[in-house]
């Protein structure tokens, strides 16, 4: 299925402006440095049987060999709408066998090493 110009572009822009944290985690799992390979902000297709649309999501971090999405969370992800946004974009992701590891912006600053132990665990 061809992805749609829209969320292409949404996608590179995501890449071209990434989180300080987004930055750090990728430094230490891109290129395979974990045994795996992780893509940064590629869109996946979904196809959501409540409403029978199309929809792309756009996780932080996927490695699809292991079935594992990272999920990076930040002040925003507090906010109601955006918190119940992220649990229906879960439940799509989970319904398609992937396997979630939400990493908080802190987590990743302070505590780099504990993070990359726990998706080590995860893949």
């Amino acid at each position: 299925m061809k992805i749609p110009d829209i969320i292409k572009e949404t996608a590179r822009g995501l890449r071209k402006n990434m989180t300080e944290s987004e930055l750090i985690l990728w430094s230490f799992i891109r290129g395979g440095k974990l045994g795996v390979k992780f893509l940064r902000q590629k869109p996946m297709y979904v196809f959501t049987e409540d409403s029978g649309l199309d929809r792309y999501i756009i996780p932080d971090f996927y490695c699809f060999e292991k079935k594992l999405i990272l999920e990076i969370d930040w002040s925003i992800h507090d906010v109601k709408e955006v918190y119940r946004l992220d649990k229906y974009k879960e439940k799509l992701l989970i319904n398609m066998w992937f396997n979630i590891l939400r990493i908080s912006n802190e987590d990743i600053k302070s505590n780099i090493s504990i993070v990359l132990q726990d998706i080590k665990v995860s893949i």
